[in-house]
């Protein structure tokens, strides 16, 4: 870690204090209700609706048709771009339907969806003879990338990229993100206390991929015995014998420390340059499910099927943590908790601060999907009517990226749209994680991060219609440069058949004169 400023002796016991970052908030957890209980498998839904686009925007093709008959672990849809993702079947049964349909993402966007009416028998699909773990980094990238395993805390990225581009690093420090920092969310809690063994394995295969020694597991200082089950699984593993350092570190439960970039700046004290990645710092950050996702591809031949999903609420009656296969659909695990459904006023995907409420809850799971979270209209923050901004700062002190947000918003609303929206991205709007704290704190009860999403909507779309527009005029001036090139060389070749007869006009002149003086001495001769 010689680029890092924290350092552990190996047993997860801090030899350095840790960093911290501007602002934040202190909030209620909320997550007692459903850790306590332990975690349970959700079994096998009558139908399941597995989205086969991922959170980066990028879909997969399907490969399976309406009516075929799947198997579990089959691939039902492969990617077309290199930041894709394989889709598989989480158990067997019959293909229903391949439409479009509202899907777990922000807005609950309509994307393209395989409904799966299962059979019961969870039947897998016959696994390869040859099941020799893989030897090599390319050997154990290409083994996570068929497994279709993306991060499962976050944007869901997908895991083998960051082992692809960290090529031109050497032994970058691979960091294990299990800080749960948002009320109510405490699935990797969850996931931690009762696989520890699966995680800390998972994690030693991510670092022969980044053919590294070093990893930190971030957990929050408040979730009781987690740090000592994974410590006692590195120290029985005997992994530093290996030369494996791997160390368990507590940080502060302060909203948002699980993002990335505060979760690097708590642990290095070192902060990432807008608009790069952990990559450039010379680390690679993955969540705690994510390791446990290698773990189950590389040793167990599975890929991504299932993931740990907190189902919770004030109107859930059961909260508790699931093992829930992808495609899931929400309804199905709000029975299993004992929601009361005449009671719910706004169904999230995630936490309070950072979630996105879903229009019903017919919509199934996906890789990312970490909470379902059910609140009655009492428990909702009311839809109170702004009031004008009075620059009173607040924003500006728990805004965790060190943005000025009540200078962006007078930006974003200025007469003048497009220029003001510039003068938006030259301060940052897109460093903005829209964790929600300014509009948490705001007197004037300003949904801010609305408007820095509109920001980057606006000037996403503006750069797509420049882009557009400079590839267009690049068309032209091509096609204006082919026809000045044709035109040239239509020029050239007239010139050159004229040239080409004027000389044998000339030739045929020259030898008419020799002729003639032939001709003239032969005269003069007889004479």
């Amino acid at each position: 870690m010689s680029r890092n400023t924290f350092t552990t002796d190996g047993f997860g016991t801090n030899t350095q204090h840790l960093s911290h970052f501007q602002g934040g908030l202190v909030l209620r957890h909320h997550k007692k209700m459903s850790c306590e209980p332990s975690l349970h498998h959700a079994g096998i839904p009558e139908v399941l609706i597995v989205a086969i686009r991922n959170n980066r925007g990028h879909v997969s093709s399907p490969v399976v048709k309406v009516g075929e008959k799947v198997l579990k672990g089959q691939l039902m849809a492969s990617p077309k771009h290199p930041f894709g993702t394989a889709v598989h079947a989480p158990t067997s049964g019959k293909i229903k339907a391949i439409t479009d349909l509202h899907t777990a993402k922000p807005e609950a966007v309509i994307q393209t969806c395989i409904t799966i009416q299962t059979d019961g028998k969870d039947q897998w699909i016959e696994q390869p003879k040859n099941t020799e773990k893989p030897q090599t980094p390319e050997q154990i990238i290409l083994k996570v990338k068929a497994a279709g395993i993306t991060g499962m805390g976050g944007a869901g990225f997908p895991t083998h990229i960051k082992y692809e581009l960290k090529s031109a690093l050497t032994e970058p420090t691979l960091i294990i993100n299990g800080a749960e920092c948002e009320p109510y969310i405490s699935c990797d809690e969850r996931l931690m206390a009762d696989q520890p063994n699966e995680i800390i394995l998972g994690t030693m295969w991510l670092l022969k991929a980044a053919m590294s020694k070093t990893a930190i597991i971030a957990i929050e200082d408040n979730i009781g015995g987690v740090k000592k089950k994974l410590d006692a699984e590195i120290k029985q593993l005997n992994l530093l014998e290996k030369g494996i350092h791997i160390s368990v570190v507590k940080v502060p439960t302060i909203y948002p420390t699980g993002g990335e970039k505060q979760l690097i700046k708590v642990l290095t004290g070192l902060e990432i340059p807008s608009g790069q990645s952990p990559l450039s710092l010379g680390l690679i950050m993955q969540n705690v499910a994510t390791a446990k996702a290698v773990y189950d591809a590389i040793e167990l031949q599975k890929p991504l099927l299932e993931r740990v999903v907190t189902v919770t609420g004030d109107v859930v009656g059961e909260p508790r943590n699931y093992m829930a296969l992808i495609g899931t659909p929400f309804n199905y695990l709000l029975s299993l908790a004992k929601c009361d459904f005449a009671a719910v006023d706004k169904l999230i995907i995630g936490g309070p601060m950072m979630g996105y409420a879903m229009p019903h809850d017919y919509i199934g799971i996906e890789k990312t999907t970490n909470c379902l979270l059910a609140l009655p209209a009492e428990s909702t923050k009311p839809e109170i009517e702004s009031m004008p901004c009075i620059r009173c700062g607040d924003c500006v002190k728990v805004c965790p990226q060190e943005l000025l947000p009540q200078q962006l918003l007078w930006y974003i609303n200025g007469n003048d749209h497009t220029n003001d929206l510039e003068k938006s991205r030259d301060h940052h709007v897109f460093d903005c994680i829209e964790c929600g704290a300014c509009s948490w704190v705001c007197p004037s009860h300003i949904n801010l991060v609305d408007f820095y999403r509109f920001a980057k909507s606006e000037l996403t779309y503006l750069d797509h219609k420049k882009a557009k527009a400079q590839l267009a005029q690049q068309r032209h001036e091509d096609r204006e440069n082919r026809l000045e090139s044709i035109k040239l060389e239509r020029q050239a070749k007239r010139r050159s058949k004229t040239s080409k007869l004027t000389n044998k006009k000339t030739a045929k002149s020259e030898i008419s004169a020799v002729l003639a003086r032939i001709k003239q001495q032969e005269n003069n001769k007889k004479t």
